[in-house]
């Protein structure tokens, strides 16, 4: 699993196999649709990385618009 934090979500879309499960939400606390993946970056990452993935993983990637900052709740819990 490559290391995705602090990166746009278009860059994990682009670099995870075709297949892999994939859950994204916003960690903003507004709960609003992740539609335009260019438009929003990555806050939190599920497996870390360095892990090995495999067909049965789901990746959990958390996220805010471009320009927001990830919320101090989640900046603290990814350390």
């Amino acid at each position: 699993m490559p290391d995705f934090l602090d990166r746009g979500l278009w860059r994990v879309l682009t670099h995870l196999p075709r297949r892999t499960r994939l859950d994204v939400h916003d960690v903003s606390g507004r709960d609003r649709r992740v539609l335009w993946p260019p438009r929003w970056q990555v806050c939190t990452q599920y497996p870390a990385a360095g892990t090995g993935l495999d067909r049965r993983t789901t990746v959990m990637i958390g996220v805010v618009r471009k320009g927001e900052t990830c919320p101090p709740r989640v900046r603290e819990a990814r350390r």
